[in-house]
């Protein structure tokens, strides 16, 4: 009976752990270095944590510009030469309802230190509904 328990403990422990939710700054800043940890070397894992922290339809307009595209990273700003200098500069403000996600990058060809930034939407699900590029609005999905 103990075993029976005991097995029932794991899987319930196992599942709770599968579904990431994002309730606070550092939540979300763990998804962003999962996932800038994983953006040039695994695409699997990459699609695996944007699917895990992502709605549904957030997913699949990131699925479809990211890798069927190749067009553009909504939670880059496009920006990905260099993710350790991201991962190492990654500041992450609350801000009302939205998340406003900060980090550097380096310009190309005279390597000057930028800031880029990238506002996050998250549902009441704690799942990351929405991206928008504070420069011209660019939201993903569109609204």
């Amino acid at each position: 009976m103990n075993r029976l328990f005991f097995s029932l403990f794991l899987l319930f422990c196992g599942l709770a752990t599968c579904e990431a939710q994002i309730s606070n700054k550092e939540d979300l800043k763990k998804f962003y270095t999962e996932y800038l940890s994983y953006l040039l070397s695994d695409e699997i894992k990459t699609d695996s944590i944007v699917k895990n922290y992502c709605t549904a339809e957030l997913y699949k307009e990131w699925n479809e510009i990211v890798n069927e595209i190749g067009l553009y990273d909504p939670f880059t700003n496009g920006l990905c030469e260099n993710v350790e200098l991201m991962k190492s500069t990654l500041v992450i403000k609350k801000e009302g309802n939205e998340y406003v996600v900060s980090f550097n990058y380096l310009t190309w060809p005279d390597n000057k230190t930028k800031t880029e930034s990238v506002i996050i939407y998250v549902n009441a699900n704690g799942k990351i509904s929405h991206t928008k590029r504070p420069s011209d609005g660019y939201m993903i999905p569109e609204q």
